[in-house]
């Protein structure tokens, strides 16, 4: 049977028992979760010895692309972004 690598996702939190919930589940599955938040509680919530987690300005381009170029140095590519509470929305704006 042929080794196959579990997908890279980051996800973005949004200091919610469902986003939370979301990452246990990724992680569960065997995806490889990056889980990125713009404050060290929501980024406590999501802890475990599976989740690589960051805390980051997510208004702030460098700051957002640090925490994908550290999600990649550990995991690989990353696949999905997921954005439950649509924190990066105001980054477009």
């Amino acid at each position: 049977m042929k080794n196959v690598a579990a997908e890279g996702v980051i996800v973005v939190l949004d200091g919610t028992d469902a986003t939370a919930r979301l990452v246990s589940d990724l992680c569960c599955s065997g995806t490889r979760v990056t889980a990125v938040g713009s404050n060290f509680r929501d980024v406590v919530s999501v802890l475990s010895g599976d989740v690589y987690a960051l805390v980051a300005d997510l208004g702030d381009p460098e700051q957002w692309e640090t925490a994908v170029r550290r999600a990649e140095a550990r995991h690989g590519t990353v696949d999905r972004v997921l954005d439950p509470g649509n924190r990066l929305a105001a980054r477009a704006a």
